[in-house]
């Protein structure tokens, strides 16, 4: 198979990795806003839980949550009385890795909410402004240069573990690179792997590209 033919084959499978990093970024985007609110109102019992799993998912490998979404939900599932249900490879991959990220994520959200000055608070109060509003136009637009940076690297994250998703039977680019080295016997692995390097490199390109720019548009001046 010729080099353009293999990255033509690449490019065909590419979008499988793309929907699953978008779908898992913002999974894991939502849940890590509900982790961070739960952490920081201090609600006992729930703020603990909610430490308690930041904890865990920052801890397990994202191989293993693969398992254990994709062998374990349906398990689940079927104690809670809906039998017959199976996980396709696709979900489990984005419930894993959307539920990993956002363990990450809520450690970025946290600290750059806590950074906001309790002055900025106290005037917004004293302005007679609701929470919603306090949030929207007070806190947030000074959170969000804060906690880009770190997202960005989060992303980046994100975008390398879905190289793993292929052990659980999802057809994605590395899924594709393992059958065609299975069917060279191994003679061209080093170069399919420095091909899917590039194309890994140039989406983790792609999601920092556009975080700076993120960031240029939100930064203070």
């Amino acid at each position: 198979m010729s080099t353009l033919e293999l990255l033509l084959e690449f490019l065909k499978v590419l979008p499988i990795n793309i929907i699953i990093i978008i779908l898992s970024a913002a999974l894991g985007l939502l849940f890590a806003i509900l982790l961070t609110f739960l952490r920081i109102k201090k609600i006992p019992v729930i703020s603990q839980m909610a430490d308690l799993y930041v904890s865990f998912a920052r801890s397990v490998p994202g191989l293993i949550l693969l398992f254990i979404a994709y062998f374990g939900i349906p398990k689940i599932l079927s104690l809670m009385g809906f039998n017959s249900v199976d996980v396709s490879p696709m979900h489990a991959a984005i419930i894993s890795m959307g539920f990993y990220h956002s363990g990450y994520i809520s450690e970025v959200f946290r600290p750059a909410y806590l950074s906001v000055d309790k002055s900025q608070h106290e005037a917004a109060d004293s302005l007679g402004y609701t929470p919603t509003k306090k949030f929207f136009r007070i806190i947030l637009p000074q959170v969000i240069p804060v906690a880009l940076p770190g997202y960005g690297n989060g992303l980046v994250y994100l975008i390398h573990d879905t190289s793993l998703i292929f052990a659980i039977g999802v057809i994605d680019i590395m899924g594709v690179a393992e059958l065609f080295i299975s069917r060279s016997y191994g003679t061209n692995q080093v170069f399919i792997y420095f091909v899917i390097a590039l194309m890994f490199s140039a989406m983790c390109f792609t999601a920092d590209f556009l975080i700076k720019k993120l960031e240029k548009k939100t930064s203070f001046r």
